[in-house]
């Protein structure tokens, strides 16, 4: 575990298996190596170390949630979501793996199923701007201009510099034809961005385009297949 910290995963792979060697049905070492072969793009594999694990303990959430996750890297999100919701009956309080169901729903394009994941991830935490603003993104995908600006605010309200939650009000904004209001919104949001990295130029984009971009990046980078690695929600 600590050479994985460390990033040395070859080290870790190879204790990893002198650790299976002397206990062949040892869940955590089997869940470690999964975790590591996915870094090494070793996706079916992985799935391979998931499963013994689930043979194992066929009540793992995390496995089922990292098969997920692997399944996910490989662009298979159908697969991912069974994986999911099956995770999420054996740990129904777990954010993250909700949060990761609602990702592979908008690969899909169901949004509709990605907002209740959403929405149960928002009762067990109404102040965290991150679940907002995910919420706005996919409002945001569905056509839903008003209601996708409503949750952008409340992130906002949250967390006032939430850069990407500004660029998402931003393109909304000028959607609506309230230009006045996007380019204050945009004005705000070159503040803080250039006060927190002064050593680089102005965008020499219009404000509109280049936040454009932007917004369309920050939606890739949130929508994106999972990692597999179970990361702590802040």
């Amino acid at each position: 575990m600590a050479f994985e910290s460390a990033g040395k995963y070859e080290s870790a792979l190879m204790l990893i298996e002198e650790a299976l060697v002397l206990q062949e049905n040892y869940v955590d070492a089997w869940l470690l190596k999964g975790i590591i072969l996915g870094k090494f793009g070793k996706c079916t594999e992985a799935l391979k170390c998931y499963d013994k694990v689930i043979e194992l303990d066929p009540e793992s959430a995390n496995a089922w949630h990292l098969k997920g996750a692997t399944f996910g890297m490989m662009n298979q999100y159908a697969q991912a979501i069974d994986c999911d919701i099956k995770a999420v009956e054996l740990d129904p309080s777990n954010i993250e793996i909700q949060l990761s169901l609602a990702a592979s729903f908008q690969k899909l394009t169901k949004f509709e199923d990605a907002l209740k994941c959403y929405e149960v991830a928002l009762k067990q935490k109404p102040y965290n701007a991150q679940i907002h603003y995910l919420i706005g993104i996919a409002y945001g995908n569905k056509g839903n201009s008003e209601k996708a600006l409503n949750s952008f605010e409340q992130a906002l309200s949250l967390r006032p510099n939430f850069t990407d939650a500004l660029i998402g009000k931003v393109v909304i904004l000028a959607k609506l034809g309230r230009t006045n209001e996007a380019k204050l919104c945009a004005e705000k949001t070159l503040e803080i961005k250039t006060g927190s990295e002064k050593e680089k130029p102005l965008l020499s984009n219009s404000a509109n385009d280049a936040f454009k971009k932007e917004y369309e990046a920050a939606q890739k980078k949130n929508s994106k297949k999972p990692s597999p690695q179970i990361h702590k929600l802040t």
